[in-house]
């Protein structure tokens, strides 16, 4: 089978490998969708493990089912989960799925940037879901990243009735806002550096968005009368903005951190306001099962549409131009790869 084997960021190289053998327990899947996620062009962290297939947001049709499998057949329609929790340790049964250590040693095999995946019997048993009959397969990449946004601001709160900061509107500062106005936000502010992030802002979910700068706190109030945001959303690892992000919570607000920075970065905070205005700060990793559940039925319902964000379709010896696409951040929104063309 073909794959996009990924050695940089900037070489991303069409070869051949073996198709997967499913065992007892096990899946193969076709995979007809696989979205470029932003963490896939973190080159810090990617290179370091190369070479190696990427792709885990990913939907497609199961073609065999190994010895034992009855709860799928072939050509059901499916979103696999490339993490999965185990669902019975104390991060789990506490609600923390996402820092299980099965959750983070899982995966399937090779990537979904490839003909086809096969999905171990972990998987099997805790993240594959059937594709609702009204969902595309290009909806269904974005399964996982909108399930991520799901858990970030159910662990923050609902944005009901709440002033939103999104800090960074790349594809998941876009998603949360789409999923903050879904749940009811009182007004959703949006900053980045790109200017056509800043567009595509407001044309999925702000009501305004404007460039980052020292001066976004002082905007903030002026777009809500006087006060700053009852939720901030940092969608991005900049230092800078973060800084801004902490400068931008009001009193008993909420801030989130939903990026990573690069290794080793400090982040300067400013303690003794954050504590004396009682600001809570938290982060959130990844999606549990009832995230990804929660956000099926999202996309199924059209609660959050997400067909109106991609702008890149591309078949699989495309996968450097994709890749270099979401890098650049330039003209890309979300970048499907389809490894059938």
């Amino acid at each position: 089978m073909r794959v996009a084997m990924y050695y940089e960021n900037d070489d991303v190289r069409l070869e051949e490998m073996q198709t997967p053998q499913v065992g007892r327990g096990e899946l193969l899947v076709k995979v007809m969708a696989s979205g470029i996620c932003g963490s896939d062009v973190m080159e810090w962290y990617r290179v370091r493990k190369a070479p190696l297939v990427l792709g885990h947001e990913i939907a497609g049709d199961i073609v065999s089912v190994g010895e034992g499998v009855t709860k799928f057949k072939p050509g059901d329609r499916v979103f696999v989960s490339h993490h999965v929790p185990c669902g019975l340790c104390r991060y789990c049964r506490g609600g923390h799925e996402t820092v299980c250590d099965q959750l983070r040693t899982t995966n399937f095999d090779p990537g979904g940037f490839a003909e086809f995946i096969r999905v171990p019997e972990l998987n099997v048993k805790n993240g594959v879901f059937v594709l609702p009959q009204k969902l595309t397969y290009e909806e269904g990449t974005f399964i996982e990243p909108l399930g991520c946004v799901v858990r970030g601001q159910r662990l923050a709160g609902s944005a009901e009735g709440k002033t939103v900061l999104v800090v960074g509107s790349g594809i998941t500062g876009l998603l949360h806002m789409k999923l903050a106005r879904a749940h009811g936000a009182q007004q959703v502010i949006a900053t980045d550096v790109v200017d056509n992030r800043l567009r595509a802002a407001e044309r999925f979910g702000a009501d305004v968005a404007f460039r980052a700068g020292g001066d976004v706190p002082d905007r903030v109030r002026e777009r809500n009368r006087g006060k700053l945001a009852d939720l901030v959303i940092t969608c991005t690892g900049a230092p800078a903005a973060i800084e801004q992000a902490l400068r931008s919570v009001d009193s008993g607000g909420t801030a989130l951190f939903f990026a990573p920075t690069e290794p080793g970065r400090a982040i300067q905070i400013p303690f003794n306001e954050l504590w004396r205005e009682e600001v809570a700060m938290l982060s959130s990793y990844g999606a549990s099962p009832r995230d990804i559940t929660a956000s099926i039925q999202l996309l199924r319902t059209g609660d959050v549409e997400v067909l109106d964000m991609i702008t890149h379709k591309l078949g699989l010896a495309e996968t450097g131009k994709g890749f270099k696409l979401v890098a650049e951040a330039k003209d890309s929104i979300k970048v499907i790869i389809e490894p059938q063309r």
